[in-house]
């Protein structure tokens, strides 16, 4: 796989061109070899007869050894007279051939500048176009990739490329395409187009899945973090509400329920499994105690009661069903009508609390191995350290940075290797609202949950208490500080993933860390103790 800068792809529109330009970009991403680099929407700016030019180049392929490839892509028809190729737009007509002249002037013009020399190349791709035997004076025929010849496309530019060689200082080159045509974006425009490109790739469950049918009308979702559950049971909630019918999701964390509460649509029932305990407690039996053991209280008090439901839901979404009790499971399934849909959604490789295995008779059973949200190299991580199995495939065109490391050997260090990892990030352009430090220990055991402040930084935490509507209560402060178990289910550009100590890279410990890391849309940073730090580095050894 080539790499591919700027990592994320393209803003995607809704003309045809666009699309199949980013099929060629994907098509050389994924098929060249490692070591080529492919940037991709380099901007150009040229002065010519004291006039300012501005323009485009689609691609520009950099080989191993600094030889450079520029591709201008013209997707769908194009207009052939007297031997010149011209492409038709809504504004008027391109002599494509004059534009490629001008694009390699202007590149050629900067790597002078630059005193850099290294072969040139140039080619026309026309996936949509067959050129027959048609002549074509001003670009030479075996330079332009036709639809005949498109499948074969990254075969040729590696032919190309093969055939030239260079001596140029490669890194001099490529400091050159990144800062001279400024293909490296600030982080924030990266964040917000990587959000909304992998939220456009994650769509494909909620695409495909409501299509499948089963008899029973039971489905069991077994997708890896990161694959579009939430965007799934999201789509199944519009669906069923604008049907006119009763619909709800329940999940296992109280946070996780708050934050599709606010994104679905209002004419659902969204909550955790304990909330649902809580209001039929309070229907039945009054006000809870908000500890461990009233929750227990009204979790027995329910299932109880369950089998006596009428059943009302035309559409029952269990998410996080990993950490389900299969009564819990059971209790929620009476309230299903005859004819109405179970979907149940879940991922093994994040059950973090022992519960006991459960079945769903007759259930059409979907699984996903495909990761949208993660960056590759956290992906390669996961994988190097088989914190699942099988291997999650990264599908994010981002591909990231190795996680840095932090080690502590006492609480002390420990707050004070966190706040280095805080600033690391900070330091790359995030800000404080794009991070979450998330601790691999439950609140009550957690340093950082204890803390008022982190360093210079202000911290909100769950406080472990809730309001008179059972609501939850929280500090107040600018860095949000959670715990792995609770923040599971959810992302954020960043993630400081600290307090995690185990002698072992066992089950437990394998889990843990690899719900931390899926938390991460863009970059992770670990803090571990000394002895988790040397287990991680055995194993990649």
């Amino acid at each position: 796989m080539a790499d591919l800068t700027p990592s994320n792809l393209p803003p995607l529109r809704t003309d045809a061109g666009r699309y199949r330009e980013l099929e060629v970009l994907e098509r050389l991403r994924d098929y060249m070899p490692a070591g080529f680099e492919v940037f991709h929407g380099v901007e150009l700016h040229s002065v010519h007869d004291d006039r300012d030019s501005y323009g485009e180049i689609d691609l520009i392929v950099l080989a191993p050894d600094g030889c450079l490839l520029l591709l201008e892509i013209k997707a769908g028809p194009v207009l052939l007279r007297d031997g010149e190729i011209f492409k038709i737009y809504a504004d008027g007509i391109s002599d494509v051939a004059r534009q490629g002249k001008y694009q390699r002037s202007a590149i050629l013009h900067r790597l002078r500048e630059a005193k850099l020399e290294t072969p040139l190349l140039c080619c026309l791709v026309l996936p949509d176009y067959d050129l027959g035997d048609s002549q074509v004076v001003s670009i030479p025929r075996e330079r332009i990739i036709d639809a005949p010849r498109y499948p074969e496309m990254v075969s040729t530019v590696c032919s190309w490329l093969g055939a030239v060689h260079s001596q140029v200082d490669r890194p001099a080159l490529r400091r050159l395409l990144l800062n001279q045509f400024r293909a490296v974006p600030a982080v924030d425009v990266l964040r917000d187009q990587l959000q909304g490109t992998v939220r456009r790739l994650a769509d494909g469950l909620a695409t495909w899945v409501p299509r499948i049918g089963s008899p029973s009308g039971a489905f069991r979702i077994q997708a890896t973090a990161g694959s579009g559950k939430t965007q799934l049971a999201l789509q199944l909630l519009e669906n069923t509400a604008a049907a006119g019918k009763h619909a709800s999701y329940v999940c296992y964390n109280r946070s996780l329920a708050d934050h599709v509460r606010h994104i679905a649509t209002a004419r659902v029932e969204v909550l955790n499994y304990h909330e649902l305990c809580v209001d039929h407690y309070r229907r039945t039996n009054g006000e809870p105690v908000f500890n461990a053991e009233g929750f227990q209280a009204v979790t027995q008090a329910y299932l109880d009661a369950s089998s006596n439901f009428a059943p009302s839901l035309d559409l029952l979404i269990i998410d996080e069903a990993q950490d389900f009790d299969a009564d819990w499971v059971a209790s929620l399934c009476s309230r299903l009508k005859p004819g109405g849909q179970l979907y149940v959604l879940e991922d093994r490789d994040q059950r973090l609390y022992q519960q006991r295995e459960f079945e769903i008779g007759d259930a059409v059973t979907i699984d996903c191995r495909d990761n949208f949200r993660s960056p590759r190299m956290i992906c390669d991580l996961i994988n190097a350290l088989a914190l699942v199995s099988p291997p999650v495939r990264s599908m994010n065109p981002y591909k990231g940075h190795v996680p840095g490391i932090q080690t502590y050997s006492s609480d002390e260090q420990l707050v004070d290797a966190t706040i280095a990892a805080v600033q690391n990030l900070l330091g790359r352009g995030f800000s404080l609202q794009d991070i979450v430090v998330v601790s691999g220990r439950g609140r009550e055991k957690s340093v950082m949950t204890r803390k008022t402040t982190l360093g210079p930084y202000s911290i909100r935490h769950f406080t472990g208490e809730y309001d008179s509507n059972g609501e939850p209560c929280w500090s107040s402060g600018n860095l949000l500080v959670e715990s792995v178990y609770r923040y599971k289910g959810q992302s954020v550009p960043a993630v400081v993933i600290t307090e995690f100590d185990f002698a072992e890279l066992d089950d437990t410990a394998r889990r843990k860390l690899f719900v931390a890391l899926t938390r991460a849309q863009m970059a992770a940073e670990l803090v571990l103790s000394v002895t988790a730090e040397r287990c991680l580095v055995a194993e990649l050894s």
